[in-house]
């Protein structure tokens, strides 16, 4: 513990000498506030795959940060931050090589068979968006996820245009308009994390959770039909409130991990029966082999005489029973566990 300590206060005093702030060190280095803290509090260390960002983010060299302490770890640490550039440095390589021979392969293809370059730009720019997600992050220390998701937002257009280019039709416009949908989520993701920083689990579900229905209104707007209201946004708003559930008992429940464990076992045992009635409760006569009650699954005596029950298979009911059967069993440890520990 005295060697964290002493860490930390060297750590602390370097971030005072740059005139950072906890928050600002924390976006540099893309974590959270509270992690600085504990680390200047001496509450634990960096892992070691934030050294060279660290550093680059203090000014400070490697071996300034392994001798920051005089402790029996800085050597050990030393060795693994080492270990880790060479493993970093052969993976980028080899991903380098792989997406050069692919490219070099592709363009000798596309020239010899066709005598120009057509299908080629879609390899490429499909490269790129792979380049951007694998190798571009080794390559930054700084601002590694704007960086990286503008070239991926990048990346993934322009191969959308390179389709259309070879294919033609107007379904370019649908498909950008749903790609360009479907960015706003990480991006607001990023927005998030970068200028409020709090609270992030609940954000990023609730931007989750909002982002859904646009971009089923955008699908929509592109291919027609009246399943938007009748079907599409009910089955999203029945997903989402299970998605809250399921967050609820993870994140708010004050519960041992037993209990949230039967909680969200449970929670999967009824996901597949309820939603099953749900659908044929929007759509009648459309979805076959489906109960329409919750009911037909504890019809049990099926799983004796493997018959059908209701036109779907009694195989449904038998996995009903066994997941229900053992939520039960996981709430009756959690439960148990609780007692015991609230009664000390």
């Amino acid at each position: 513990m005295n060697e964290k300590t002493t860490f930390g206060a060297y750590l602390l005093k370097k971030r005072q000498d740059l005139g950072l702030t906890q928050k600002e060190l924390a976006q540099r280095l893309y974590v959270a506030e509270s992690t600085i803290s504990k680390w200047e509090r001496g509450l634990s260390y960096p892992d070691i795959s934030m050294v060279s960002p660290i550093c680059s983010a203090l000014g400070i060299s490697e071996h300034e940060f392994f001798t920051a302490c005089d402790d029996d770890q800085s050597q050990t640490q030393a060795r693994q931050a080492r270990a880790w550039r060479r493993t970093t440095r052969g993976l980028w390589w080899l991903l380098a090589a792989g997406y050069a021979v692919a490219l070099l392969a592709c363009f000798i293809c596309n020239l010899a068979i066709f005598h120009t370059l057509s299908w080629f730009w879609i390899v490429l720019f499909s490269i790129a968006l792979a380049f951007s997600l694998t190798n571009l992050p080794l390559m930054l220390s700084q601002n590694r996820v704007p960086i990286c998701l503008g070239t991926a937002s990048g990346s993934l257009l322009l191969l959308l245009l390179a389709c259309w280019a070879y294919a033609g039709g107007w379904w370019v416009l649908g498909g950008a308009a749903i790609t360009l949908t479907c960015l706003a989520l990480p991006w607001s993701w990023w927005a998030l994390w970068r200028f409020y920083g709090k609270h992030l689990p609940e954000l990023f579900g609730a931007a989750f959770s909002l982002w859904l229905f646009p971009l089923l209104a955008v699908i929509r707007a592109f291919t027609g039909g009246s399943w938007l209201f009748s079907v599409a946004y009910p089955v999203a708003a029945f997903g989402v409130v299970f998605l809250w559930a399921f967050f609820a008992v993870v994140r708010w429940l004050p519960a041992g991990p037993w209990l949230k464990a039967g909680l969200c076992a449970l929670l999967v045992t009824f996901v597949s029966p309820l939603c099953n009635c749900f659908l044929a409760t929007l759509l009648p006569g459309q979805v076959v082999n489906v109960p329409t009650s919750l009911g037909d699954y504890f019809d049990w005596g099926v799983i004796l005489t493997r018959e059908s029950a209701d036109g779907f298979s009694w195989i449904n009911v038998l996995v009903f029973a066994v997941m229900l059967g053992v939520s039960v069993l996981l709430l009756a440890a959690g439960i148990r566990k609780e007692v015991c520990r609230r009664k000390k």
